[in-house]
């Protein structure tokens, strides 16, 4: 099957799309490029005419829209899939990889790196180098998120501004996450994200920060070689004794104490990881992203 020196983009979005920077970077460098609507089923193109790399471009993936990305790899399974999505979270990104998606990018997009993977794709594709792009159409079980079940709403509504709420969080939980900001990135003001999240987390946004922090640090910790320092800052705090004080508040023990009882239950592994994403397939490290609370998988 040879390959067409164009990039394929295939637009997944539940909202109306719009030309995305990386679109223009690739035009600019030389690419044409060739879009398949939401409506349009981009196997056939795959098939006859095989890119250099189709873009799966999401704004809020679900369930139909993975569906499709799923199927495109197990049907052209040589040709290199990137997964662009602006709503994101550890289980997707886990799931995507499962999946065989050559890369994984989230909105907005790191246009130097996107640019190099095309590049070396591009490379790639000649005669010479087909069978180190070609990789084995992938058969398992792989189950598309949960969040993917939640068709969000239109621009604007609660859902879609809670989402990139979460999104923003869930990206920078490393660093210092301003209220303000946050409602900026939304739309709106701090007091109207503060009762955004109390409608529909139940909790305030600094509540929903915290836990997500701790949440993380609990995943951290089951890593022994991760010092609990080194946690305390990879979580977003920046005074050791507060994120001990604030972890064992939400926990019932200090961090100390609750590795120590990993370590005799014998279980450092990354216990908020779902059963069901774990694989002995190696996928890249993104320690420091965090899961949507865990509930039960789609099985399609």
């Amino acid at each position: 099957m040879s390959t067409h020196a164009y990039v394929l983009v295939v637009l997944r979005t539940l909202n109306d799309p719009i030309e995305q920077d990386y679109v223009r970077a690739l035009r600019d460098k030389g690419y044409p490029i060739q879009f398949v609507k939401n409506d349009q089923d981009p196997l056939p193109i795959l098939l006859a005419h095989p890119p250099i790399a189709a873009c799966f471009e999401f704004d809020y993936p679900d369930l139909k829209g993975l569906t499709d990305l799923r199927q495109a790899k197990q049907r052209a399974a040589s040709v290199p899939l990137l997964m662009i999505t602006q709503a994101h979270s550890e289980s997707l990104a886990v799931w995507a990889f499962r999946t065989r998606v050559w890369d994984y990018f989230v909105q907005p997009v790191d246009l130097v790196r996107l640019l190099t993977v095309v590049e070396t794709l591009d490379k790639l594709r000649q005669p010479t180098a087909s069978r180190a792009v070609a990789r084995k159409a992938h058969d398992v079980s792989n189950q598309i998120p949960p969040e993917a079940r939640l068709r969000c709403v239109a621009p604007g509504g609660p859902q879609a501004q809670l989402a990139l709420a979460i999104s923003y969080i869930e990206q920078h939980l490393h660093q210092k996450v301003a209220q303000a900001e946050v409602a900026e990135r939304c739309g709106m003001s701090a007091f109207q994200l503060s009762r955004l999240f109390r409608k529909l987390t139940n909790t305030t946004f600094q509540g929903f920060l915290l836990e997500k922090r701790i949440t993380e640090a609990q995943r951290l910790l089951a890593n022994p070689k991760v010092s609990i320092t080194d946690v305390c800052f990879s979580v977003g705090f920046r005074d050791l004794s507060y994120f001990t004080r604030t972890f064992q508040k939400y926990v019932g023990q200090t961090p100390t104490l609750y590795r120590q009882d990993l370590l005799r239950r014998g279980t450092f592994t990354a216990p908020l990881l779902p059963a069901s994403s774990r694989s002995s397939a190696s996928i890249p490290d993104i320690s420091r992203q965090t899961l949507t609370s865990p509930v039960d998988f789609i099985h399609d």
